[in-house]
């Protein structure tokens, strides 16, 4: 790695370090060099500053990193094993990582669907007890690509009941919009292959749904506001059907 590269990459790290959520005020844009000679724009604080989804395994030769800036420390160990990096249009790849993926031989693909926007299975946004209107957020996941199948259920125990009986085979998965959090929760999970999680923060939501392989989403969309439930809902459906852990197969299966 050259020497330009490597401040680059120092000074990248740094930055993101810096940032928290408190950031209010978009900076405009930094402008380094790359180490051809060409110009790079690091995107603003405030577009840093959102929490950013874990890399995920497409397959077994893809990786996705569905981040704005992609550094070293981005990268996990099983680059080892892939044969292409999928980052989307827009996202600013350093130019350590360029060289580290050019000495393995990995190709970076930039603009490729991923993400939610790569739909792998079907999915459905149930709301159960509750008056919230699922249609907001319903058109802004189709315009991210995904086709949301609605339902609207009076009763809870029904609305669970139903999604069992969908989410049973593993081509699909849902999320269940309800106030009644914590009896959706153990509803949910009574039924065999039904791994539930609660949606608290869009930062956490991708690990969760991985360390259990969740197929359903439960949150309250009316006590935690739009902008939240839609970035739940796009890093949870990215996922698209994840695999239970063998550690927990025999138990959640």
């Amino acid at each position: 790695m050259s020497e330009l590269a490597e401040t680059i990459e120092r000074v990248v790290r740094e930055v993101l370090a810096s940032l928290g959520y408190a950031t209010a005020n978009a900076a405009a844009p930094v402008v380094a060099p790359r180490a051809d000679g060409t110009a790079v724009a690091v995107p603003s604080s405030a577009a840093l500053a959102q929490p950013q989804p874990a890399a995920r395994q497409e397959d077994g030769e893809s990786l996705v990193l569905d981040r704005r800036v992609v550094t070293l420390a981005d990268l996990p160990e099983r680059i080892k094993t892939v044969q292409r990096v999928i980052v989307p249009r827009g996202t600013v790849v350093t130019p350590a990582v360029k060289d580290e993926l050019q000495e393995r031989k990995i190709k970076l693909i930039v603009g490729e669907a991923s993400g939610a926007a790569k739909q792998a299975a079907n999915v459905i946004l149930a709301v159960a007890a509750s008056t919230y209107d699922p249609a907001p957020l319903a058109s802004a996941l189709e315009r991210e690509g995904v086709a949301v199948e609605l339902r609207r259920i009076d009763c809870l125990i029904q609305a669970t009941d139903q999604l069992a009986a969908d989410l049973k085979p593993g081509t699909t998965i849902g999320i269940l919009a309800t106030p009644h959090t914590a009896a959706a929760l153990c509803l949910a999970n009574r039924h065999a292959r039904v791994r539930a999680i609660l949606g608290t923060r869009a930062d956490i939501v991708a690990g969760e749904a991985d360390s259990i392989g969740a197929n359903l989403l439960v949150l309250d969309p009316t006590a935690i506001g739009f902008f939240a439930v839609k970035q739940m809902a796009s890093r949870f459906l990215a996922g698209g059907p994840r695999q239970c852990p063998k550690l927990f197969q025999k138990r959640l299966g």
